[in-house]
């Protein structure tokens, strides 16, 4: 055996065909490659999250490999936020993806950034090729930081408000029945039936310079304990302030003095006049991203890389929209990109923004697709990194995690 995988399968997600994907395609080829693994349905929402949370054995394997969509990603990324060696994991455990969800956002982002193939079949057996092949290394992917009133959550695709945001949770209802192509029904009902949003969007605009400075490491040969003994893990400092001021959110000092740039405060304190603009306004929605893809149709945004520096945040004001059929038209020209042509449509790279609503009990906050439960959030560029698996003839694969090198200075 070269390594051990531990496999999670949503059954339910997409078109229903994960575990027929796992049985007819995947674990051939585990076998052929001398992969060995421990395969997970998962058979309820959180299920793969409460996995990780437990596990005692995680560090045994080589690596997570995800069939689902971008969804079961949020989870296990998030379960592994909540253990408390999570800042250790996120060094040496990779995770990895084979697309079986109707939002495959993440693992789109990294084919496009390889010219690799988006529209199956081929995009699903690309990706079975590449997560089995014994030549995977791990490069980054930046993740992000998004904080509630009750909460920290680690985010690595979109924070979605109002329009994206409804279409992605009221099209769920069409997830069995039309797939992906639930999102294009959502869209259109959405868009001749147009609710707007009183809210207020503040941003800390995007001044760094985007570097990269990771060194990659094979994902097969040694498991994650063995790779921890030669991993300098370690954790950013602590802030008194942040801990008294929010006992209640797990993991805060670890995501506060984590952050790209200095004097972000907590959600629930001021933010600072200097640097920041503040828009209060009607919304029709607000949408921000991490990656260039939120599905394997057209990029969101074509210059978002894989390990950039900043969030790209979009919003849409209830006054600078011409008119519904304008608003369907950027939709349908999301499939090319030409999205970003539309004048309505305003655009700013950001290294952290806050956004509240203030419209009691409308408008669900999406965060990578998942309903949070929130009517406020603020997002941050932050160190901490996801990483995608490649073959060292430069081909891709998944995703894994890991730190920048100011904390982590050595990964061998």
């Amino acid at each position: 055996s070269i390594g051990r995988l531990l496999i999670f399968v949503n059954p339910n997600s997409g078109y229903m065909k994960g575990v027929k994907t796992f049985n007819e395609k995947v674990e051939p080829e585990l076998r052929r490659k001398r992969i060995d693994y421990e395969l997970i349905v998962t058979n309820s929402v959180d299920h793969a999250k409460k996995v990780v949370e437990t596990r005692e054995d995680l560090i045994n394997f080589n690596a997570i490999l995800i069939l689902s969509g971008d969804g079961l990603v949020f989870e296990v990324l998030n379960g592994i936020f909540n253990r408390q060696d999570h800042w250790e994991l996120l060094h040496v455990l990779p995770i990895g993806i084979i697309p079986s969800g109707s939002g495959n956002g993440l693992l789109s982002s990294v084919f496009a950034s390889r010219k690799f193939p988006l529209k199956n079949p081929a995009f699903t057996n690309k990706a079975i090729e590449l997560v089995t092949s014994d030549t995977c290394m791990a490069q980054p992917v930046n993740l992000i930081h998004a904080q509630t009133r009750d909460a920290n959550y680690a985010s690595f695709l979109s924070v979605g408000w109002g329009l994206m945001a409804d279409i992605d949770v009221e099209s769920e209802r069409w997830r069995k029945s039309l797939g992906s192509n639930r999102f294009i029904l959502g869209a259109l009902i959405r868009c001749f039936n147009l609710r707007t949003y009183r809210g207020c969007l503040s941003f800390r605009e995007h001044s760094l310079t985007d570097e990269s400075t990771h060194t990659p490491f094979a994902v097969f040969g040694r498991t994650a304990a063995e790779k921890l003994r030669d991993c300098i893990c370690a954790k950013p400092g602590t802030s008194r302030k942040s801990r008294e001021s929010a006992a209640n959110r797990e993991n805060e000092d670890i995501w506060l003095t984590a952050h790209s740039i200095e004097g972000i405060p907590p959600i629930d304190s001021p933010l600072p006049q200097e640097n920041w603009t503040v828009i209060e306004d009607e919304f029709v929605g607000v949408y921000a991203v991490a990656r260039s893809h939120i599905s394997n149709e057209g990029p969101m945004q074509p210059r978002a890389m894989m390990d950039d520096q900043r969030i790209y945040l979009s919003y849409i004001r209830k006054r600078d929209l011409p008119s519904r059929t304008s608003l369907l038209k950027m939709l349908i020209a999301l499939e090319k990109g030409n999205h970003l042509k539309m004048d309505f449509l305003k655009w700013v790279d950001v290294s952290s923004f806050r956004l509240e609503s203030l419209t009691s009990g409308k408008g669900k906050i999406v965060l990578d697709g998942e309903t949070i439960g929130s009517d406020s959030i603020q997002v941050s560029y932050n160190i901490v990194i996801l990483l995608y698996f490649w073959k060292r003839t430069k081909n891709i694969l998944g995703i894994n995690l890991q730190s920048l090198e100011n904390i982590v200075p050595s990964l061998h």
